[in-house]
């Protein structure tokens, strides 16, 4: 018997194709074979029907008028006949349709969702309170194992704009598949996401806040643009680029946005925090903040259709996967400072932590193509709303005055 699964269920070989992705999305529950009754595991399905990708064979079917229609089989197991109002493939799986018409998919629960929402509920089962569901509060750290000086943070937010990323997987049915986890497979965002969407964002806001002063203003807080670059660092680690002799990225770009005496005040501080002022090159660290992963129960499918300049029109829709509107995670953060830090400049971290946070959710969003409005949400940052602060009676006055504010 041959134990290569690609082998074993080689769908280029088998004949209706159109009835085998009508089975495996869940449209109909007869199996075209036998063979493929014991395709059961929604994950199994997932990965056969990458094969489509790969075929140029048309699909016939008949439509509502009872006219005969054909598509590509690839095209048919991404998103069905949509122009022949057909749906069918990862768009039905996806979403609810009743009597072949879409319904608002923000709003709609295919046969998919409820296997996701099975399987968070199945991973907390396996590894505990490390994972927080969707549907529950947050649950943040104890800090009483951790240096005097940490904190922690944790809130719900709800999708007000799609979350699109780009996981690493090769063979895949669509070009563009959300990031997910790689056993249980649900849709996330790893900490280094996070750890890059929250440090993007307090960039962002340190130019802005650079770019509206003065010259004369910008000459006399140097010392604070390179405090504030300097904090940024303990926070996340070293700036990508900064390597002896040639600077690129990160670096490169505060060293040009704050000029040469602030670059050189902010290698002074960190050389001296570290201990390391004889030395050429800044030390590697990596960063005082600690993120946790994000976990989500739903997906769904967004379309960017590139129109000609000639026509005016669309002809090669490209669609991505996605985290929909309206969906719920949870975000936690704990913060662990190292060496001598006193509680001023713990509070200070507090402070443009929390900053950062509001412009990251609010403003700039998170994950892919977040210049088109991708990835923001309504934080839940009130008390009576589950989050959570620690330790909660020091911060979390500053904490509501930040979200209060603006």
């Amino acid at each position: 018997m041959r134990r290569e699964f690609w082998t074993e269920f080689d769908l280029h070989r088998m004949e209706d194709k159109k009835s085998i992705i009508d089975y495996f999305v869940g449209r109909t529950h007869s199996p075209p074979s036998q063979k493929l009754k014991q395709i059961q595991d929604p994950i199994a399905r997932y990965q056969l029907l990458a094969q489509l990708a790969a075929i140029d064979e048309e699909i016939s079917f008949l439509d509502a008028k009872g006219k005969e229609r054909s598509v590509a089989a690839k095209d048919y197991a991404r998103t069905g006949a949509l122009q022949y109002n057909e749906p069918s493939g990862l768009l039905y799986w996806y979403h609810a349709f009743a009597s072949n018409k879409q319904i608002d998919p923000r709003k709609a629960e295919g046969p998919f969702q409820g296997f996701l929402s099975d399987q968070l509920r199945w991973m907390q089962a396996v590894l505990g309170p490390t994972v927080s569901l969707p549907t529950a509060a947050p649950s943040t750290p104890d800090l009483s194992v951790f240096p005097t000086g940490a904190w922690a943070l944790g809130f719900t937010f709800v999708l007000q704009k799609p979350c699109i990323s780009k996981d690493d997987r090769e063979f895949y049915i669509l070009d563009n598949p959300v990031r997910k986890e790689w056993v249980f497979q649900v849709p996330y965002i790893a900490p280094s996401q996070w750890k890059g969407a929250l440090r993007a964002a307090m960039v962002q806001e340190l130019k802005w806040w650079w770019k509206g002063l003065s010259n004369d203003e910008k000459a006399a807080r140097i010392e604070e643009f390179a405090e504030r670059r300097f904090r940024m660092t303990l926070l996340f680690g070293d700036e990508k680029g900064e390597e002896p002799g040639t600077l690129k990225g990160l670096a490169r770009y505060l060293d040009k946005l704050g000029g040469e005496k602030a670059a050189n005040l902010y290698r002074e501080k960190v050389k001296k925090f570290f201990g390391m002022e004889a030395e050429p090159s800044l030390p590697r660290h990596r960063g005082w903040l600690h993120f946790y992963p994000t976990y989500f129960d739903r997906i769904g499918l967004e379309v960017i259709n590139p129109h000609s300049r000639e026509t005016g029109a669309g002809k090669q829709p490209i669609y991505f996967e996605c985290v929909p509107v309206g969906t719920k995670g949870n975000f936690t953060l704990l913060y662990v400072p190292l060496g001598d830090v006193s509680e001023d400049d713990m509070r200070a971290d507090f402070r443009a932590v929390t900053q950062g946070l509001k412009a990251m959710f609010t403003v700039y969003g998170f994950g892919a193509k977040t210049s088109s409005g991708f990835g923001r949400a309504k934080v839940h940052w009130r008390k009576e709303e589950g989050a959570e602060v620690q330790p909660e009676e020091d911060l979390w006055e500053e904490w509501e005055k930040i979200w209060q504010d603006g």
